[in-house]
């Protein structure tokens, strides 16, 4: 398996808030020939740390076990480091392997898009060394907005007696915050000297070309992608393509592609809401130059 690693040219993930559009680019990024990247694995927070906790467990008892038992010259030893994350590398790279569905001499880059991936980019790092990171960013309010409405939609469709107590601008200050969160979380990363290439929201709906242009160079800098290849993929991916033919700003509230505009907090949030927002998510809100 570390020579198929080493084959494929690049390992990746996608990472941002829940619902600021990583789905979005992770399939404009799949539309792209040679570049695999479907689902969310939740590698990290469903699979490596659990094992990790089990690691540590056994590795205490071995130890335990080496003193009490064998006076220091028991034969089992701990698992070490690195053979903890070879491990964790081969079997995550299996996974996504499996789920590329592709001949392995096809795959340029293979990636990932889990939204907690934000908040695990360092161990990411540590399982897999040369990987590459695409922060998608988008204004936080929108983020709140559509988290909400998600959760309304969801509420409604399996019946819950709490949909009809939903609050948007009661619930917005803890959906920003999340967002805020995860957005800190991007930024510590870069503080530690991991290279995150970021795409906005706000960006990719203005010149899709671009946006996608700046993701591939950032994942394959030797690897020229041709302008129609971006083309297609921004086409096939398109809000009307996605939506069945709706224009963006055509609301469905029933679909998970609700409305495909940028700014429609506007519409939605009270305005006198932001008065509510932590002073620290205000502010970077403004930092991000998102401001009223």
């Amino acid at each position: 398996m570390e020579a198929l690693f080493q084959r494929i040219m690049q390992v990746f993930f996608i990472v941002g808030a829940q619902k600021s559009g990583t789905t979005w680019l992770q399939k404009s990024l799949n539309s792209i020939d040679g570049i695999h990247c479907l689902g969310e694995g939740h590698f990290i927070d469903k699979l490596l740390m659990p094992i990790a906790q089990t690691r540590h467990e056994y590795n205490q008892f071995m130890g335990v076990v080496q003193q009490r038992v064998y006076e220091g010259q028991g034969f089992y030893g701990p698992v070490p480091d690195q053979e903890f994350l070879g491990l964790m590398r081969t079997w995550i790279l299996n996974i996504m392997m499996r789920n590329a569905k592709a001949p392995q001499d096809s795959i340029l880059a293979l990636g990932d898009k889990t939204p907690a991936n934000s908040f695990h980019i360092p161990t990411l790092k540590q399982v897999f060394p040369r990987s590459r990171f695409i922060h998608l960013l988008r204004d936080g309010r929108d983020v709140a907005v559509s988290a909400f409405r998600h959760r309304e939609r969801i509420h409604k469709e399996t019946a819950n007696p709490q949909a009809s107590s939903l609050d948007l601008n009661m619930e917005a200050p803890q959906l920003l915050a999340k967002w805020a969160g995860s957005t800190r979380a991007v930024q510590k990363a870069e503080t530690m000297g991991i290279p995150v290439h970021t795409v906005r929201y706000e960006a990719m709906l203005e010149n899709g070309v671009a946006s996608l242009r700046g993701c591939v160079d950032h994942l394959l800098p030797d690897t020229r992608i041709s302008d129609e290849q971006l083309q297609a993929a921004v086409a096939a991916n398109s809000f009307q393509s996605l939506s069945g033919g709706r224009e963006p700003g055509d609301i469905n509230a029933n679909s998970n592609l609700r409305r495909g505009q940028a700014g429609g907090w506007r519409d939605e949030l009270a305005v006198d809401v932001a008065d509510r927002f932590n002073p620290e998510d205000r502010e970077l809100l403004e930092q991000l130059g998102y401001t009223a």
